[in-house]
């Protein structure tokens, strides 16, 4: 007996899937990639840091003259002192040197809202 409605389609089960590809499935029933196939991602927030040292003639301004920058300098060596940092591409060249010695690739930057993300994979190590 015909009919006018379609089948609707039918979705192979896991053994006839596994025995198609030949391969395990996962929990999800999913064929499961071979090792060398398999990646693990790492997603880095990267801040950026526009804070600037204190300024021992801003505070003797903010004093009114009464104290010297250098007298400032002098007295609270701790805060006032000239730390120099390096360049923001060094750091960020140090980062990624360090994570590529650990394996990691850089595959992507991207900015979520405000904040940038660095993506890296590397083959998943078991």
């Amino acid at each position: 007996m015909a009919t006018d409605t379609p089948e609707e389609p039918r979705h192979p089960t896991e053994p006839e899937e596994q025995a198609r590809t030949g391969s395990p499935l996962d929990a999800l029933g999913g064929t499961v990639l071979p090792d060398h196939e398999r990646w693990e991602y790492c997603v880095i927030h990267v801040n950026e840091d526009t804070s600037q040292q204190p300024s021992a003639t801003a505070a003797s301004e903010k004093l009114g003259g009464s104290m010297s920058p250098d007298f400032i300098e002098q007295q609270f060596p701790d805060q006032y002192r000239r730390k120099p940092s390096p360049h923001p591409a060094e750091q960020l060249g140090r980062f990624l040197n360090k994570m590529g010695s650990k394996g990691w690739m850089l595959t992507n930057i991207t900015s979520l809202g405000p904040l940038q993300m660095y993506i890296f994979r590397r083959r998943k190590l078991n």
